[in-house]
């Protein structure tokens, strides 16, 4: 018998800091992503979708003037999720640095005023999200 093949992920600090925000939402992702540069004054553009092992999940990508670089993923694929753990929330928004305690509450009060926004929830970083959302 052939012994198995043991692979380790290995995580370096920098993959780590980033902020994971869940979004509900009940549009379609090209419906939120113009909610959100309207009311949020951003500038999503669609990019190449994430491929997962259930498919393709939608990707929106931000990059401000602040060198802040802000990612709308789906987190819904055909009937697959990206964050299984997490399908209660349709989208994901991703910053690519780790907000502080008053960012984030700045964040999440914005987000809470954007009409087609149902709920948010900021989603703690561990190994599961990592290997499913690490890559741009």
């Amino acid at each position: 018998m052939k012994p198995k093949s043991v692979y380790k992920l290995s995580l370096s600090p920098e993959k780590l800091s980033f902020t994971l925000i869940g979004i509900s939402s009940h549009e379609n992702e090209y419906r939120l992503a113009w909610s959100l540069n309207n009311f949020l004054e951003l500038k999503f553009t669609q990019t190449e979708p994430l491929m997962g092992t259930a498919g393709e999940f939608m990707r929106y990508i931000h990059q401000g003037t602040d060198e802040q670089t802000v990612w709308l993923i789906s987190n819904r694929c055909d009937n697959a999720y990206l964050l299984n753990k997490y399908k209660n929330f349709d989208f994901l928004l991703k910053f690519e640095r780790e907000l502080d305690a008053s960012e984030l509450t700045q964040w999440l009060q914005k987000l809470k005023g954007v009409a087609l926004v149902s709920a948010i929830l900021q989603i703690p970083v561990d190994k599961t999200v990592l290997t499913k959302i690490s890559v741009p």
